[in-house]
């Protein structure tokens, strides 16, 4: 062999081949569908009438309730284990009341103070914020409504007025 073809053979069998091994993990789960929640209820606006700071003569007084309904819909099978947890920014006296923020979280205007919103049970029993509660019912119909309660409690014997709106979440666990 020449001295040309000698380099070419060696050149040519001097590279290693390299084997890589992929692993491909692949995860998931097949879920029985839960509930859906009605289209209209994904906003809901609750109004209260303006009311007078001499309302809340004395730190815990509490307005009257508004009512707010949550229409599932489209439910299979019989659900249980079912949580759901009301989230929002806490207020700084009751962490379990939601915080008067002002209208859309803006807080341009005036702020109502001394007070902040109780959110209430069907039973109209207090639910903390940003606690996980459960539901203790089993949905078996392909619709079901969640009631609640909202209602104006003072933290203070003192009451501000101002703008006493606020934002709050409704999160529903399935298991």
């Amino acid at each position: 062999m020449d001295k040309v073809t000698k380099f070419f053979l060696t050149y040519l069998f001097s590279f290693s081949a390299f084997a890589v091994d992929v692993t491909v993990h692949v995860n998931g789960g097949i879920l029985t569908q839960s509930c859906n929640v009605s289209g209209q209820d994904l906003i809901k606006n609750v109004n209260f009438p303006d009311l007078d700071p001499k309302d809340f003569s004395q730190k815990g007084a509490v307005s009257a309730e508004e009512s707010v309904s949550i229409h599932l819909e489209n439910c299979t099978g019989n659900l249980n284990n079912i949580t759901y947890k009301f989230s929002g920014e806490a207020d700084d006296s009751d962490s379990s009341l939601l915080k008067v923020i002002g209208k859309g979280g803006a807080t341009e205007g005036v702020l109502a103070t001394g007070l902040a919103i109780e959110i209430l049970n069907e039973k109209k029993k207090t639910i903390a914020l940003n606690t996980v509660q459960a539901l203790n019912e089993v949905i078996t119909s392909a619709t079901y409504t969640l009631n609640f309660y909202l209602r104006y409690k003072s933290t203070s014997s003192s009451i501000g007025p101002g703008d006493a709106s606020s934002i709050v979440y409704l999160d529903i666990y399935y298991e």
